[in-house]
Order: C-alpha cells, then structure tokens, then sequence
C-alpha cells in the first residue's frame, strides 16, 4: 500500500473515531476533531492531516515581512514537505475580500493570514477569524505571554488571534551627534532638547505613520491623570466614541499645548521613513520611529552605524501583529502546524536577530542575539520597562483632534 493510500486511510480513521464538533468551531472545512486536539497530541493529530492536505496558503500584510516568511515557509517545506503558496497582500484589501467571502459563505482563499494586529473588532466581528484556541493548543505557545494568550489590544480572543510580531515605537537619534549626557529622558526634556536644537526633532505625522500616531497616544499618557488618564485605556470605546472624546474633551489641553511647543521647534514628517531618512541625511538628528523597521533601515545600508535607540520614562506605545486562521480555510491542519512553527524559539529568536521583531515568547531575551544587533536595539535599561500597550483607536482619534486642535489652527 503507498503511503498516500496510509494517509488518507489513517484520515478516515481519524474522523471516524474523532466526529467533527460543529457546534465548538465556526470553522467550515474541519476535518479532525478539534476538541480532541492538546498541546501533548497536536502532533500526532495534526500531523497526518496536514500531509494529506499537501498544502497551505498564506497572506502576508506587512511588505518588510517578506523574507521573513520565506525563512519561515521555506524551513516548513523542508521539514514536512508541504507546499506552502505565499502571498503578499495590502491589509485593507485583504480584509474585505476576507470579509465578503465570509458572508457568501464560500472558502476562504487563503489558510494562514498575517494581519495587522488592530484589525480584530473588525475581523473578528464579521465572522471571518477562526474561533481556535491557538495559544492553548499549539505545542511551541507553551512559553506565550499569559496576556497576550486572552487579549489583544484590550480585546478578548480567546486565543484566536495571537501577537506573533512585536514592534516598539522608540525615540531614534544618531549618536554620532547627540551624545548620551544630552540624551532626552522623558517628554519634557524631549521639548527642552528640541528647543535647544530646532528643527533637529521629527515628530512622524499620526494620520502618516505608526510611530507618530503611537507617540500622540504616549504623550496623552504621560501628562494626563485621573479619570482624563483612564479614558485613554477604556478599551471598551469604539472609535466612534474615542473620536467624540478626543474632539471634545478638555482633559487633552495639556497634550494640544505640548504639541504647539514642540511643532514650534521640530519638523513634522511625512511617514515613518521619512523621518529615519531625514535622519540617515544628517537634516534631523533625532526623531520618532519604530523599533523593526530601524533594522531593516540598518540592514539596507539607509542609516548610519551610529544610528541608536531609546525610550522616554512615561512609556511608550508598543505594539505587535497576529497571525489566524480563517473561519472559511480549506486546509486548517496545515495552518494549524504552519502557525505552530511561526511560534517555534528558533524562529522567534531568528526574527529578533534579523527584523527587531520582538517576540511574545517569555523565554527570549536580548542574551540570545549577536552583539552586533543588540546595540542597534532598545536597550535593556529602558525595554520592555517602558513598553506600553497600544489602544490604536484611540490614537487615531487623537491624531484626528490633533489635527483640528493644532496642526489647522
């Protein structure tokens, strides 16, 4: 008998002896019974289904992750020779192709997605993530922050959408002319720095970029207390009322005047690249960028060596992306054992070294990266200690009001 005839034999079996619980899952295409499946079996389960599938496709949002998915598919083909179709996709686009396969209830033409780590109330609540307990199944989550394993961004998922990629905003500044005595401790000496300097700060403009829409939400975190403070982490507000608030609320007073201070004297970047290029041609010496993307700006020769990183006390936003299963996959034990590897230590560890790609692991720390990189990353002195956790809707609305309270007057 050839071993594709014992395959699909020990399918049959499988399904036979392990009925499909419907009722458990939104997934269409489930093959196995996934109530059955534990972190002790996964392999023995899912395994030989994944090998009768034969294949898996996967979507990538985010174009710098390119090689880092072709380090992963291609360490995954070798090890259990299924073929896996990659694809890069824009977000939006991808989401809404997701989303109106979903309602026609058709299969879903891809199998594993990388997706923004902020797109879940609107994934999750069209139907299109998988409801699997990722984090409590897959063998290489057994190290996976406890957090992180129930929510994202403040928002339960059951372990259906979990962070495989962490990124930090950060203050980034060419040591070659900013020197360690004069570096900015936190956000009031950011704006005494910038004064003393002018027009040597880039400040990314939020509705153009992440890090700039990431360092508004810091800000507001940092001068605001009280009941103003705890609004900001009301994850319980839809961007609708974070916008109503952020529009009307005098509690951001001390966030619109830090920012005429400080646009008096910075310059007001087009995007996140712009900013570290602004910087690699010597105009700005300092300015707001994210953490991964330095690496990648390093790698590509677009930054000086000089080039370094840090956090201001008060703390600033970090963020990540998650990686799922859709509800309409047509090969779910094939992601299942791609998303598994994603969570690996070696790859985990292997992206932290390549991409600054922070890792939700517990077990991986800045020891297990080569000492070149690490003095291009955040410093242990100020990370993961003044990390916080993103809220990107109300970010957005404060970079909106920003522009009605400031940028327009």
């Amino acid at each position: 008998m050839t071993m594709k005839r014992l395959a699909i034999g020990a399918l049959i079996l499988a399904t036979a002896t392990l009925p499909v619980r419907a009722a458990d899952t939104n997934l269409k295409n489930l093959d196995f019974d996934l109530s059955k499946v534990s972190r002790d079996n996964f392999y023995d389960v899912v395994v030989p289904v994944a090998k009768t599938e034969g294949t898996v496709t996967m979507y990538n949002f985010a174009g710098s992750f390119g090689d880092t998915w072709k380090e992963l598919t291609t360490r995954f083909e070798a090890k259990y020779g299924i073929k896996v179709n990659y694809t890069d996709v824009v977000g939006d686009q991808a989401n809404q192709q997701l989303i109106a396969v979903q309602k026609a209830g058709q299969d879903a033409p891809v199998d594993v997605y990388f997706a923004g780590g902020g797109g879940y109330p609107l994934l999750s609540s069209t139907g299109v993530v998988g409801k699997i307990a990722l984090t409590k199944i897959l063998p290489n989550m057994d190290h996976y922050d406890p957090v992180l394993a129930e929510t994202v961004f403040g928002k339960p998922h059951g372990g259906a959408f979990p962070l495989v990629h962490l990124n930090q905003t950060a203050i980034g500044y060419d040591s070659a002319f900013v020197k360690e005595a004069d570096l900015p401790k936190n956000f009031d000496d950011l704006l005494a720095w910038a004064e003393k300097n002018p027009k040597r700060l880039g400040v990314t403009l939020p509705s153009k970029g992440g890090s700039g829409s990431g360092f508004i939400y810091s800000v507001a975190l940092n001068y605001l207390k009280g009941d103003c403070r705890a609004k900001l982490t009301d994850y319980s507000l839809s961007l609708e009322q974070a916008e109503d608030w952020a529009m009307t609320s005098e509690c951001l007073e001390p966030v619109w005047d830090y920012y005429r201070k400080l646009l008096k004297v910075s310059e007001l970047t087009n995007g996140n690249a712009d900013t570290l290029n602004l910087i690699n041609n010597q105009q700005l010496y300092m300015g707001t960028v994210w953490e991964d993307q330095v690496i990648t700006f390093l790698t590509n020769k677009q930054l000086p060596d000089s080039f370094r990183l840090t956090l201001l006390e008060g703390g600033q936003v970090g963020s990540g992306d998650a990686i799922f299963v859709p509800a309409n996959a047509k090969h779910v034990a094939a992601a299942l054992l791609l998303i598994d590897m994603a969570f690996s230590k070696d790859f985990q560890t292997w992206k932290l070294e390549h991409k600054a790609s922070r890792s939700p692991r517990t077990d991986i720390s800045d020891d297990l990266i080569s000492a070149e990189t690490r003095i291009h990353v955040l410093p242990d002195s100020v990370y993961p200690r003044l990390s916080v956790t993103a809220f990107w809707d109300m970010a957005t609305a404060l970079s909106e009001a920003l522009n009605e309270k400031v940028l327009n007057q």
